[in-house]
C-alpha cells in the first residue's frame, strides 16, 4: 500500500488523490469543508439579520464568526484550485455535450462565488477578524488600502459602500441560485439518472 492511500477502516481504503472513478480524500475534504464553512457563515449572518441589531456591540462577536468562516473559505480556494488542476478528474457522467458544458460553467460559477464572497466580505469590513489565538487586521488597516487611499485619493467612506453592495447583492441574489442549482443537479443525477455523480464525492466512500 502506497502513501497515496488513506485508511478509513480495516476493510476499505480511500486514495488521497482522485481516480477516474471518484474523488480522493483531499478533494472531498476541500469540497465538504468549504461547503460547511459557507453554509454556517450564511446561517450566522442571517441569525444576526433576523434576531439582532447588526449595529449593536453584542452583534460583533457573532459577526466575527461569520468573518472567520468567510476567511477560511477564501483561504481554501487556492489550494483547492491547485489540487484540482494537478489531479486527474473523474470521468464525466453520461450525457450530452450541452450538459457537460453547463456542468463546467456551473462549477466555474461556484469557484467564482468562493472567491468573490470572501474577497468582498474582507475588503468591505473595517473590523479585525479574531481567530482567538491571533487576529487578521481589517482591510482598512492594511498597506494595500493605505496605497488606495493615498495613491487614488479614495477614503474609506467612498471605498466601502460599493464593495459592501457587491457582497450583499451576490450573497442575496446570486449565491443562493448557484448553490441551489448545484444541489439540484447532484440530486437529479442521484435520483433520476441514478449514476455516481453524488456518491463519488461523499466522504468515507471508496469505489475501489
Amino acid at each position: 500500500m502506497t502513501a497515496t492511500w488513506f485508511i478509513v477502516s480495516k476493510d476499505t481504503a480511500m486514495p488521497w488523490t482522485n481516480t477516474k472513478l471518484e474523488f480522493g480524500a483531499l478533494a472531498k475534504f476541500f469540497h465538504w469543508s468549504s461547503a460547511a464553512a459557507f453554509i454556517i457563515a450564511y446561517a450566522v449572518v442571517y441569525y444576526v439579520i433576523w434576531f439582532m441589531d447588526d449595529m449593536a456591540p453584542e452583534a460583533l462577536p457573532v459577526l466575527n464568526i461569520h468573518w472567520v468562516l468567510g476567511i477560511i473559505v477564501g483561504f481554501l480556494v487556492l489550494p483547492r484550485l491547485l489540487w484540482r488542476f494537478a489531479n486527474v478528474q473523474p470521468d464525466p457522467p453520461h450525457g450530452s455535450r450541452v450538459e457537460h458544458v453547463l456542468a463546467h460553467v456551473a462549477h466555474g460559477g461556484l469557484y467564482a462565488l468562493l472567491i468573490v464572497m470572501p474577497l468582498t466580505g474582507y475588503i468591505g469590513t473595517d473590523a479585525a477578524t479574531d481567530f482567538g489565538l491571533f487576529k487578521v487586521p481589517s482591510f482598512r488597516e492594511t498597506a494595500v488600502f493605505g496605497w488606495i487611499e493615498s495613491g487614488l485619493g479614495i477614503d474609506w467612506d467612498r471605498f466601502e459602500p460599493p464593495v459592501d453592495a457587491i457582497h450583499h447583492f451576490v450573497g442575496k441574489w446570486i449565491a443562493w441560485t448557484v448553490v441551489a442549482l448545484h444541489v439540484a443537479a447532484a440530486l437529479f443525477h442521484h435520483l433520476v439518472r441514478r449514476d455516481n455523480v453524488l456518491t463519488r464525492m461523499l466522504p468515507g466512500r471508496s469505489a475501489a
